[in-house]
C-alpha cells in the first residue's frame, strides 16, 4: 500500500510541475497575441491600441473564447458602420493570429509540459472530439497526466531493476 502512495503522490506532483509548465505557456502565448495586436493595431490606426491590445490578450488566455470573440464582433460592427477599410483589417488581423496561435500552441504548449508538440496536439484534437470546446483546455491536461503516469512507471522500473541486481 506504501508503494501506491508513494506513487501517487510522484504523479500528483509531475502533474502539478506540467500544469505549471502550461501556465506559463499560455502566457507566452497571450503575450504573443498581445505583440501582434499592438502592431497591427498601430498598423490600422486604432487609438488606445495598447489598452486594446492588452484587454484582448487577457481575453485570449480564456480557452475556446479568444480574441475572437471581440475582433470578430468588432470587425463585423465597423463593416456595419460603413468603415469595411477598418473592418476587413480587424478580420485579417484576427486570421492572422488565430494561424500564428495554433502553430505556437502545440509547440509552446510541449516545450513547458515536456510533452512532444504532435503528441500535444493529437491529445488536444481527442479531447475536443470527444468533450467538445472544454477539451481545448482538458488536452493538455491529459497530456500532462499521461506523460506523469509514464515518467512514475519508468522511474519505479529503474529503482526496482537497481533494488534487484544488489
Amino acid at each position: 500500500m506504501e508503494k501506491w502512495a508513494y506513487y501517487l503522490r510522484e504523479v500528483i506532483y509531475a502533474t502539478g510541475k506540467g500544469i505549471k509548465g502550461f501556465i506559463i505557456a499560455q502566457l507566452k502565448l497571450s503575450l504573443l497575441t498581445f505583440i501582434l495586436l499592438c502592431i497591427g493595431f498601430v498598423v490600422i490606426g486604432i487609438e488606445w491600441w495598447g489598452m486594446k491590445a492588452f484587454g484582448i490578450a487577457i481575453v485570449d488566455m480564456i480557452p475556446v473564447l479568444g480574441s475572437g470573440i471581440i475582433m470578430l464582433p468588432w470587425a463585423i460592427i465597423r463593416a456595419l458602420m460603413g468603415d469595411g477599410d477598418v473592418a476587413w483589417k480587424l478580420g485579417l488581423l484576427y486570421a492572422i493570429i488565430l494561424l500564428v496561435r495554433q502553430f505556437a500552441e502545440p509547440y509552446l504548449t510541449g516545450k513547458q509540459i515536456g510533452v512532444r508538440p504532435l503528441y500535444t496536439f493529437i491529445s488536444t484534437i481527442v479531447c475536443v472530439l470527444i468533450f467538445g470546446p472544454i477539451g481545448a483546455l482538458l488536452g493538455a491536461v491529459v497530456a500532462i497526466i499521461i506523460k506523469a503516469v509514464f515518467n512514475v512507471r519508468d522511474m519505479s522500473r529503474v529503482i526496482n531493476e537497481s533494488n534487484h541486481n544488489q
